[in-house]
């Protein structure tokens, strides 16, 4: 595979990651962390669609990376490709 196609998917992962992240991060952590009279979550509405958001991300991020371990003939860049989708799952899972 050339040079470019593995960059371009290596940053398309990363830049995945960080969406991912993002929209798992409570945007009102600045307001709890000021004012003591909220408690965690209160301001939420609950409708969980960043569990949703971040379900499809990483969906698309282990279908990029099976094309990427796919068509891929070096060993190297193979086991590169199963372990930033093991961390996808790990990161995803963990939050």
């Amino acid at each position: 595979m050339r040079v470019f196609i593995r960059v371009v998917l290596v940053l398309f992962y990363l830049l995945c990651m960080v969406a991912m992240y993002l929209s798992m991060v409570d945007k009102y952590d600045v307001i709890y962390d000021m004012d003591s009279a909220f408690s965690r979550g209160a301001l939420g509405n609950g409708s969980n669609n960043n569990a949703v958001f971040s379900g499809v991300i990483l969906l698309i991020i282990s279908l990029s990376q099976m094309l990427f371990f796919y068509f891929e003939q070096s060993k190297k860049w193979k086991w590169a490709a199963a372990i930033m989708t093991v961390l996808a799952f790990l990161f995803f899972f963990a939050k």
